[in-house]
């Protein structure tokens, strides 16, 4: 079989610096999308191992952290060291693997239609997973990028027959195992096995064993150190990769798990969910011509990769390595389908699209949080919706799909507000202190980034053993709660540890997912009320700080 030619760099150039961009937008910005596994957990880890001198073992909350492995985490730490600590440096991780993952989705696609590949890798971009974890700091795009690396280079490896690429995919699946850990064996080995099955010239097995043991040995010399070494030195590593694997995951399997698999899957590929949909169905006709093995490779590789999420926990973000995958499917789609279904098709995913979008800038208007953002979002979107109702080719719309996303997650949502800082709290003397939160929130969500240093929980036995002489934040359900035994004032009163109300403020808060940020207690009153006056302070909830110990100032 002749190799394909070569890819065309020009076109994966053009997707990679387009991919930066878009996903870059609005990542500096301290009110941008979050989670409590960003700004709790990914940002501060690489600040505790900077503060500790500590580089190959990880730490968080001054204890030492086994549940993950390095890599990403040492990424985050280069990006310190090399442009300053930085919200922006920590989420080039997201950017770059961003990026990554639609040139690889564009160079797979050439390996397989054999076109340019261009809109293969705008329909990454064009998906709200990689809008949404392209611009934050998780372990979860960087294992898409590694995994859907190694399949590239493993369907490379086949068609040129060259035997180093097998040992490159073998390393590149060792990253996306540093990345996140043995998980990535879930995305790869799907496309492995069906390709196996499916793809034509079929190898036979008596000539797979050297490529097998090149890319298993790349893969096991550069994946085993690591958590070895943490065996060695940490007796309990074992029993906290149990802990993640078995408790966290396939102990709290129940009858919802495989509904939350598949509607992560619409989520993860919104707005072109149905166009995927029309592709798993029509692909299985054999007059169709979605009906092709190449495509068939596609879908089983999709489902035998989402099949083992139907029975353990999961979040939408874990199956982000689905994308690559998923999106040659909406773009093959889209390709061969008649006029009439694909203008259908490209029609109701503008439509939904268009609604996010306007929900969003309309409601920065309404408010008065932002206005020409949220015009300018306004026409994006109109001429994503023209370019959807006048034109039968895909091209314009899932480019301006992409920057509707970019506009709506990197302009008009930061400046909702959503975990702001006052710049009145008193920064200088924050810097110069022990600073604690005391919050089953963790909140302020971004006070380690912006004193440039990780601020941990001010745990109840740390005040009573120690004392506690510095800053300590909280939320107004943990401040004097009569309900709660717990709270704040509980727990220096009961440490004897002085201490005075230094400030206050109302803010939004994100709570487990970006989308939700009104204070708990927010009802459909508190709503109503807040649209009868467009005014969101009652929504809002209240962070308190408060000086102890001797910065108490006496009368």
């Amino acid at each position: 079989m002749k190799p394909p030619p070569r890819p065309g760099i020009t076109v994966a150039k053009v997707i990679f610096v387009f991919g930066f961009i878009v996903l870059f937008l609005g990542t500096g910005w301290e009110t941008g999308v979050t989670g409590k596994d960003e700004y709790w957990v990914t940002l501060r880890t690489p600040l505790e191992m900077m503060e500790r001198d500590s580089y190959w073992t990880l730490w968080l909350n001054d204890e030492v952290r086994l549940q993950k492995p390095p890599l990403i985490y040492w990424a985050i730490i280069g990006f310190y060291r090399l442009f300053g600590i930085q919200l922006w440096a920590a989420r080039l991780v997201g950017v770059l693997s961003g990026a990554g993952m639609a040139v690889l989705t564009t160079l797979l696609y050439r390996r397989l239609f054999k076109g340019n590949g261009f809109l293969a890798g705008i329909v990454v971009l064009a998906t709200a997973g990689v809008a949404v974890e392209g611009r934050r700091a998780m372990l979860d795009m960087p294992l898409g990028l590694f995994t859907t690396w190694s399949v590239y280079l493993c369907v490379a490896a086949w068609q040129d027959k060259k035997a180093w690429l097998w040992g490159a995919a073998g390393a590149a699946l060792a990253g996306a195992t540093l990345a996140k850990g043995p998980q990535s064996l879930l995305f790869l080995l799907p496309a492995l096995i069906t390709g196996f099955v499916l793809m034509r010239p079929r190898p036979g097995l008596k000539t797979l064993w050297k490529p097998a043991l090149l890319f298993g040995g790349i893969f096991l010399m550069l994946s085993l150190p690591w958590p070895l070494s943490m065996r060695a030195l940490h007796g309990e590593f074992l029993e906290e990769l149990n802990t993640q694997i078995v408790d966290q995951r396939l102990s709290r399997v129940s009858l919802k798990s495989p509904i939350n698999a598949l509607s992560s899957v619409l989520l993860l590929t919104f707005p072109w969910s149905f166009v995927l949909v029309a592709g798993l169905v029509l692909a299985w006709r054999k007059a169709h011509p979605l009906h092709d093995k190449r495509v068939l490779w596609l879908i089983g590789w999709l489902l035998l990769s989402v099949l083992p999420f139907f029975f353990m926990r999961s979040f939408e973000r874990y199956m982000i390595p689905i994308l690559p995958c998923a999106s040659l499917l909406i773009h093959v789609t889209l390709e061969r389908l008649g006029d009439r279904p694909r203008k259908i098709l490209l029609r109701v995913s503008a439509i939904l699209l268009a609604i996010v979008a306007l929900v969003f800038s309309l409601f920065g208007m309404w408010f008065h949080l932002t206005f020409y953002s949220s015009l300018f979002t306004i026409c994006m979107t109109i001429w994503l919706l023209w370019t959807a109702f006048t034109e039968t080719r895909p091209d314009r719309p899932l480019i301006a799909a992409v920057w509707v996303f970019a506009f709506v997650l990197g302009v008009v949502y930061p400046r909702l507000g959503v975990n702001a800082l006052p710049d009145e709290i008193p920064w200088d003397d924050l810097r110069q202190h022990p600073v604690g939160i005391y919050s089953r929130y963790s909140q302020p969500a971004m006070l380690s980034m912006r004193l440039g240093r990780s601020v941990d929980f001010a745990r109840e036995d740390r005040l009573v053993a120690d004392g506690y002489h510095g800053y300590i934040f909280t939320t107004r359900d943990q401040y004097r709660d009569p309900e709660r035994v717990d709270t704040l004032h509980h727990a220096l009163t009961s440490a004897g540890i002085p201490y005075e109300i230094a400030g206050r403020y109302p803010v939004f808060f994100s709570r487990r997912t970006w989308i939700r940020f009104a204070a708990p207690e927010s009802g459909p009153d508190e709503w109503r009320e807040a649209f009868r006056t467009r005014n969101l302070e009652g929504l809002k909830s209240e962070i308190l700080f408060v000086r102890t110990g001797n910065l108490v100032e006496t009368p």
